[in-house]
């Protein structure tokens, strides 16, 4: 695939979420690794999907808007805001009031294999998004 086709892919990715639909299957890579900054890397098209379904059901109306998206061979980063109003379940390890909206920046570093994404790093703006939606206090 070319680098173009990746980011296509990417783009396609973020897109089927905004929909509220993702179709996993064609889209991720039945052994991709998913690298978070606060767990162990986790292993396989499911856990991926788990992983995913477990924000979107937390945040019910993400929007995810692409700011740049930037490839090099199989590799596309993609620097994106992500917004919506959390949805009041227990998410990352917090509860706080249902319907509190966030707007915050994340930068998505996916490898593919065949155009499928077969790896992701990213790096979260947690602390933005827990201070919007009232879970922690904002410092001063």
């Amino acid at each position: 695939m070319t680098a173009d086709e990746n980011k296509s892919a990417v783009q396609e990715f973020y897109d089927q979420w905004n929909s509220g639909i993702i179709d996993f299957e064609r889209l991720v890579d039945e052994n991709m690794k998913d690298h978070q900054p606060d767990r162990e890397p986790g292993t396989g098209r499911d856990q991926f999907r788990h992983a995913i379904e477990g924000v979107m059901d937390a945040v019910p109306d993400s929007t995810w808007t692409t700011l740049r998206l930037i490839a090099e061979d199989d590799l596309v980063v993609c620097h994106n805001t992500w917004s919506g109003s959390y949805g009041g379940k227990v998410f990352r390890g917090v509860a706080t009031p249902d319907g509190q909206r966030f707007c915050v920046e994340h930068i998505h570093v996916y490898r593919l294999s065949d155009g499928r994404i077969a790896e992701h790093w990213v790096v979260r703006d947690d602390l933005g998004m827990l201070q919007q939606i009232g879970a922690i206090a904002t410092p001063g």
